[in-house]
């Protein structure tokens, strides 16, 4: 599940680094010298890059079934913020939509709709560039899923099939260990088909409440990794938007996580007419614009949400954007919409 141009969470690559260390390797031996900050569960890397850190970690433990390994041992912390909104809903069907839905925030591999084919639910990645599988970062993202259904259903549940567009290996013992089900390969995408009466069954810890917050937050996630031009500044602005309510929207941040050092990342978007501190204003004043429409967000939990330290240093922001203070910005638009 790859493609030319996606990115996985480091939160979810953290698995296999979990995996590393308790088997005494330290990540810098799979990273190659990438600069990656383990720390910040909220950056991103290309996929590519990721799928590269488990081929070497296969090569340095002697490990050929190491994607199936670490996804066995996944939890709803490696999903970040998708996990928790998987793990609050009440049925595994509402679960799988809502993964389905956020998925390009843990990994953006080419997910198709989910499917209903009689009795059956299809669930299908295609990559778009279908010259590269990566087998073993396919593996996980394909053992981390079915664990994960695992995990909050309380049920030791097998799919009815899984697909994988690449040819089988030599062995598939550890495959059909973890996955209890039929394998096909060298078919036209991945595919995990599961019975259609999994949509009803329930889970071990619905929440409706936090599944409401997860989902508000989920979906303003969401909205900083639409996927658009593949560019730079594109690249810097998705970041910003994520990091902003961190306090992490600072230059060495936001250059650490696109693997480029602070003075390359200034000088590349004062090539395209642009700065950082430019960057940074256009990206808070387009998330206020966002923001200021929920009624569930106080105007501190708004400054708080464009990494200001205070209530009155948006307000000045906020004036200069638009000529007048937010709280009458957002009375004006609920008379409006009266």
């Amino acid at each position: 599940m790859t493609s030319s141009h996606s990115t996985a969470a480091v939160s979810y690559l953290q698995a296999l680094f979990d995996h590393l260390r308790l088997r005494g390797v330290a990540a810098a031996e799979v990273l190659e010298g990438a600069r990656i900050d383990l720390a910040d569960r909220d950056a991103r890397v290309a996929e590519s890059l990721a799928a590269g850190c488990f081929n070497r970690a296969a090569a340095r433990l002697g490990d050929e079934d190491i994607g199936i390994h670490v996804g066995e041992q996944i939890r709803p912390g490696h999903y970040g913020v998708v996990g928790y909104v998987g793990m609050a809903c009440s049925t595994l069907g509402e679960a799988m939509l809502c993964l389905q839905r956020y998925q390009a925030m843990v990994v953006d591999a080419g997910a198709r709709p989910i499917e209903l084919r009689g009795t059956e639910v299809l669930l299908s990645w295609r990559p778009d560039d279908q010259s590269h599988y990566y087998r073993h970062m396919a593996e996980f993202n394909l053992a981390a899923l079915v664990t994960f259904i695992r995990w909050i259903t309380g049920q030791p549940l097998a799919p009815l099939r899984i697909e994988f567009p690449y040819p089988a290996p030599a062995r598939l013992d550890e495959q059909q260990r973890v996955f209890g089900c039929p394998l096909r390969f060298d078919a036209d995408c991945y595919r995990l088909a599961v019975p259609l009466a999994w949509n009803e069954l329930a889970l071990i810890q619905p929440d409706p409440a936090m599944r409401q917050l997860m989902d508000r937050l989920a979906e303003k996630q969401l909205l900083t990794l639409q996927r658009q031009d593949d560019d730079l500044v594109a690249q810097a602005r998705r970041l910003l938007a994520q990091k902003l309510s961190e306090g992490e929207a600072s230059l060495d941040r936001i250059a650490a996580a696109m693997n480029v050092s602070p003075r390359s990342l200034q000088r590349r978007l004062q090539d395209q007419s642009s700065s950082f501190s430019q960057l940074l204003d256009e990206v808070r004043r387009e998330l206020a614009g966002r923001y200021l429409e929920d009624p569930a967000l106080d105007l501190t939990d708004l400054a708080f949400l464009l990494g200001y330290s205070e209530q009155s240093a948006f307000t000045r922001a906020f004036k200069r954007w638009h000529g007048r203070a937010p709280a009458e910005v957002r009375a004006q638009r609920r008379a409006a919409a009266r």
